[in-house]
């Protein structure tokens, strides 16, 4: 019985040890091959360096072995991505990497694991690879799990200008509006200018791409979408007013102001407020009077809005100090010398 034990512990003695010699050996082949690795780099990226820079004509010949080719180029283009490469030199990064890794992404996508695809679709989007565009949109289609696959595939659609996706994001109640922000960041010009005019053709658009497309035209103060923002403040739905007034504050403009006019005495009183924010953001002095009636309200809010955009005015302060003297409302008296107070006005 003895000898049997004795026997099984050794058993399992040598199995420990046959694992130990294994996971060393595996250990140190995968150090020989980081050192390869850095060995090649350290010859290689300076030489590809002058290639990207224009000071070298012809590209650089990689190693024979095509054992961790991918990979070099992978990792090395990556970091020349970090660098202040731009125009010409920054393109010259995105045709190597066509060149060199476009082919296996290609196969990840069609055939790699979740986490493989993943990645591809990082490096994807980052290298620009405008060779992938029709495969990554097939992909898109065939996911039906709304994880973080399906988002970043709709990333890289967006950076690659496929113009399907932005009919798709239009018509889909299932993308937030954060991410609707994401892609219309990403759109050029030309594919904003396509999502716009499909928008003003369709009925039936999301609510979260409406509120979204308002939002992002304001915050980046793009032009060409001026017009569809304001015609926004007539739309029957009080949400979608909210966002073009919201928009508009960042445009500091209205092609029309007559339009804002309606708002000072709207039964909402966020319409109320944001007609504060939007006459002071434009500084639009024919609504002076306005903003000194909103110091009134029965909301704290709109009073605020009204004494803070009053503030704007040259002739703010002094606006203020008559406010807060001989105005017949205490509210009106109250929020004038709560906002002198702040801003350091004067209230002898």
């Amino acid at each position: 019985m003895i000898g049997i034990f004795i026997g099984v512990v050794f058993s399992l003695l040598g199995i420990q040890l046959l694992i130990l010699a294994l996971l060393i050996g595996w250990k140190m082949k995968n150090l020989a091959a980081e050192n390869n690795m850095k060995k090649m780099m350290e010859i290689l990226k300076p030489q590809f360096q002058k290639y990207i820079e224009g000071t070298e004509p012809i590209e650089p010949a990689l190693p024979v072995a095509k054992k961790n080719r991918f990979k070099l180029m992978e990792t090395m283009l990556d970091e020349f991505l970090t660098e202040d490469f731009q125009g010409e030199q920054k393109a010259k990064i995105h045709l190597l990497a066509d060149k060199h890794l476009a082919e296996h992404y290609r196969r990840v996508l069609k055939k790699g694991q979740w986490a493989e695809r993943i990645n591809a679709l990082y490096f994807i989007e980052d290298f620009r690879l405008f060779s992938l565009k029709e495969e990554v949109y097939q992909h898109f289609m065939k996911i039906s799990k709304r994880d973080e696959e399906f988002r970043q595939c709709i990333r890289v659609c967006a950076t690659l200008q496929e113009a399907r996706l932005m009919d798709a994001a239009i018509e889909s109640r299932d993308l937030s509006f954060g991410m609707i922000k994401e892609l219309l960041y990403r759109l050029d010009e030309d594919l904003l200018k396509m999502t716009l005019e499909r928008m003003q053709l369709k009925e039936d658009i999301s609510e979260n791409m409406l509120y979204a497309f308002i939002t992002f035209s304001g915050e980046h103060q793009i032009g060409m979408l001026f017009p569809f923002v304001e015609r926004k403040l007539r739309d029957e739905r009080k949400e979608v007013r909210l966002k073009a007034m919201s928009s508009l504050c960042y445009y500091k403009e209205m092609a029309d102001p007559a339009i804002l006019l309606g708002f000072f005495g709207s039964e909402h009183w966020q319409e109320r407020m944001y007609a504060a924010k939007l006459t002071g953001a434009c500084h639009f002095e024919q609504y002076k009077q306005n903003l000194v009636d909103l110091l009134s309200d029965n909301v704290w809010w709109v009073r605020f809005a009204g004494a803070e955009n009053i503030k704007v005015f040259k002739d703010g302060n002094k606006m203020l100090e008559q406010a807060a003297a001989d105005h017949t409302d205490a509210y009106a008296r109250d929020i004038a010398k709560h906002m002198l107070t702040r801003e350091g006005g004067n209230l002898t």
